[in-house]
């Protein structure tokens, strides 16, 4: 699909979580199912091996566990376990009963090292709206609100290497429903978060993941953190419109769907055995996630 399983895991998290931070409370333990149905999702970027493919990912399970300024996530592709205070990430194989530990900030400073000349090529323009939907109901045995957002996403050549200024190259627009929960309150821990909920999500292609570390993209950031509450459900619909995958023979027209639902929260105590190495795990070099290289239809 044209993303590491360590991205990949990164990104489908910041479908579903915000940045959340506040006086420690309860452990908290979260699973949540993730679907994706994106047709032709090679045409943002996905590379050449993407391009013009559809891509359909079931049931995708991600279980989160928090405690304190600790974070562990388990899915289909492993098992990580951050440390804010630390400030750490621990990747654990179980089969080989490895780990591998790096700095967050040395990873940061690789992700924003690895931003594409590609993109500079490109002139953006980005709008959002973000408001309350006005309703309750009960989800996982919680009091939970609605949240809508709309977003267009403009990007046009800005010149140079054969590409004519202004043409446009895509408009994307997204709108989503997001249903929070105040009763939640999480540890004092910080998750990943990409701007728009679900835009960065698995399969979205080298582009998206790209254009999160826009300036604009940011200020969406910004607009969005008005949500209130922990997040239990989203869904996310996204159109295109490509005049560059449409001369490829491309068919961008079905919209891209993506949803994540909360199944189990448990707010009791969790042993701290979930957020250590096991005894015996041998320690092995960190291996750097590499972002996608973008190839818009290929």
């Amino acid at each position: 699909m044209g993303y590491t399983p360590l991205l990949r895991r990164s990104l489908m998290a910041s479908a579903s979580l915000f940045l959340l931070a506040g006086m420690a409370h309860a452990d908290l333990k979260v699973v949540q199912k993730s679907k994706i149905d994106g047709p032709n999702m090679g045409a943002l970027g996905g590379g050449a091996a993407g391009a013009g493919a559809a891509a359909k990912v079931g049931d995708m399970v991600t279980t989160t566990y928090y405690k304190g300024s600790k974070v562990r996530v388990e899915d289909a592709t492993g098992i990580s376990i951050t440390d804010n205070e630390a400030g750490t990430l621990t990747k654990l194989d179980l089969k080989k009963k490895t780990y591998s530990t790096i700095k967050l900030a040395e990873l940061s400073k690789s992700a924003e090292g690895q931003a594409n000349p590609l993109l500079e090529m490109f002139e953006m323009k980005v709008k959002a709206d973000v408001k309350a939907g006005g309703h309750e109901k009960v989800m996982a045995g919680k009091k939970a609100s609605d949240w809508l957002w709309t977003a267009t996403i403009g990007m046009a050549m800005k010149g140079g290497d054969g590409g004519a200024e202004g043409t446009e190259v895509a408009n994307i627009s997204i709108e989503g429903e997001q249903w929070t929960s105040e009763e939640v309150k999480a540890p004092t821990a910080k998750t990943p978060t990409a701007g728009l909920p679900g835009l960065s999500g698995p399969g979205l292609g080298g582009m998206m993941g790209m254009m999160m570390k826009n300036a604009q993209m940011k200020a969406v950031t910004e607009k969005m953190s008005v949500i209130k509450g922990f997040p239990l459900t989203m869904s996310m619909k996204m159109t295109i419109k490509s005049p560059f995958a449409e001369a490829q023979g491309l068919d961008v027209s079905k919209p891209i769907v993506v949803t994540n639902e909360t199944t189990t929260l448990s707010e009791e105590d969790l042993p701290d055995t979930l957020f250590t190495v096991p005894a015996g795990f041998k320690k092995v070099p960190f291996e750097m996630p590499q972002l996608p290289v973008p190839g818009i239809g290929g």
